[in-house]
């Protein structure tokens, strides 16, 4: 058993929620820790107490993010679906809400803009990037493996996906006049099909754009 939550536990936790949220809603580099302190209804001084440094505050709202990700990614691998299936659950979470995935893409490239200059940072950045491709890739070699999907380097296959993904949701954040989410959603989805599904599966799948959206790391 882990040791009981003391008020210091629930008043760093209410500093980190608070922390995701400003960032969420203004970006990394627009939030102070004197924001963070009027958010929570304390003082400057108290935030300072738990966390020295800006820095150190959005690391634990980066480890709060990874920390839901695995949570979330782990659900997706653990689903009582097909393997493409549980790859689409992926696709769904990233393209299916253009409000959340600007909010949280905002935040991610805030983060990625820092870890080119600190390293803490740019560690958190390679855990979220690992999170991905190691949840991904498991799923790719579990559909291998079941004959879901071709004899493929599930490794490799992951590390595609994920750029396609990525691609796009960055290409339709800084111009959304290029194509919308379902678009990408569907891009992702034919790349699959066309890569991943044995021959006589990807003629007759017929997925449909997502309708609804799982719980979300930002969320």
């Amino acid at each position: 058993m882990g040791r009981p939550r003391t008020k210091e536990d629930e008043r760093r936790e209410e500093i980190v929620i608070a922390a995701l949220r400003l960032v969420l809603k203004t970006g990394y580099n627009q939030v102070t820790l004197a924001d963070i302190a009027d958010h929570v209804g304390v003082s400057k001084g108290l935030i300072s107490y738990y966390f020295l440094r800006k820095e150190d505050v959005f690391l634990a709202v980066l480890d709060r993010i990874v920390e839901r990700m695995d949570a979330q990614f782990e659900r997706f691998c653990t689903a009582s679906v097909t393997a493409p299936e549980k790859l689409e659950l992926f696709l769904t979470n990233l393209f299916s809400n253009e409000r959340r995935a600007r909010r949280y893409y905002t935040v991610v490239i805030d983060y990625m803009a820092q870890a080119i200059r600190q390293r803490a940072v740019q560690e958190y950045t390679q855990r979220i990037y690992d999170s991905y491709r190691t949840y991904m890739e498991r799923v790719i070699h579990d559909g291998v493996v079941t004959g879901e999907f071709r004899k493929v380097d599930s490794g490799r296959s992951a590390s595609l996906l994920m750029a396609l993904m990525e691609g796009l949701i960055l290409q339709w954040f800084f111009d959304k006049k290029g194509f919308n989410l379902d678009e990408a959603y569907q891009a992702c989805v034919d790349f699959m099909e066309s890569y991943l599904l044995p021959e006589d599966r990807a003629a007759t799948n017929d997925t449909p754009k997502p309708t609804s959206s799982p719980a979300h790391p930002s969320d």
